[in-house]
């Protein structure tokens, strides 16, 4: 995959390695989760690629914080100032208060899983805390590209959000859909509460929007709602 790609009119999907980030370029610049930890590299480097300075980034929205989501963002506010956009249930383990390893998941697998995470997190890759600006709830609207709507949607993580954006249609979900190998609901070994992953989804489901920009895989770029609400009901 392109480190940067253009995937609809001034949204680039830039590689992070293990997850997504996207820029957002308008009159400003915003740019929805950050990576994992020394992934600024490839985020500083793809806003000079499209003509851009990093000093023009205003917001960085975070859909939650899973380390592969938000391990760069103390290194990319700092190279840009651009405000932290943030879950208010996860400012603790983005300014460092709490570990990430200790968010909750679900059942026996999820139980296993936490023990990698506190392995990663203890000996092998850390994160620079940093501080969050905008502590959201669900329902804010973000001045940034136009204005971004902040979407509750807990499951993955217990303060997971989503980001809308309704004038362009363009949804992004963070972890609370998937796109591997394609559009599919979140995998349950990674949700702390699947159930409510599930209720999340039917309500990001209600929405309106032909673009679906997941964390992890390929976006889908046309008819996304259509194909959510295919998976809520299949029939």
């Amino acid at each position: 995959m392109k480190k940067l790609e253009e995937i609809a009119h001034n949204i680039y999907l830039v590689s992070t390695g293990r997850s997504n980030a996207y820029l957002l370029a308008g009159d400003d610049l915003a740019l929805v989760d950050t990576g994992m930890p020394g992934e600024e590299k490839s985020i500083l480097e793809g806003i000079k690629d499209i003509g851009r300075s990093p000093e023009e980034l205003n917001h960085i929205l975070i859909t939650h914080a899973h380390m592969d989501h938000m391990g760069s963002v103390a290194a990319v506010k700092k190279a840009t100032k651009a405000l932290i956009v943030a879950s208010a249930q996860e400012v603790d383990y983005i300014e460092g208060l709490k570990k990430t390893w200790t968010m909750g998941r679900e059942g026996v697998g999820g139980k296993l899983f936490r023990g990698a995470l506190f392995l990663l997190e203890t000996f092998f890759l850390r994160y620079e805390p940093a501080r969050v600006d905008i502590r959201c709830t669900g329902g804010e609207l973000i001045d940034c590209f136009g204005g971004i709507c902040v979407i509750a949607s807990p499951g993955h993580s217990p303060g997971s959000l989503s980001y809308y954006h309704p004038a362009r249609g363009i949804l992004f979900t963070g972890d609370a859909l998937s796109g591997v190998p394609e559009m599919k609901l979140p995998p349950r070994l990674g949700c702390a509460d699947y159930h409510e992953a599930l209720t999340t989804a039917k309500k990001l489901a209600e929405l309106d929007f032909e673009l679906c920009l997941f964390g992890h895989g390929d976006p889908v770029v046309q008819g996304a709602s259509l194909g959510v609400k295919k998976l809520i009901c299949p029939s």
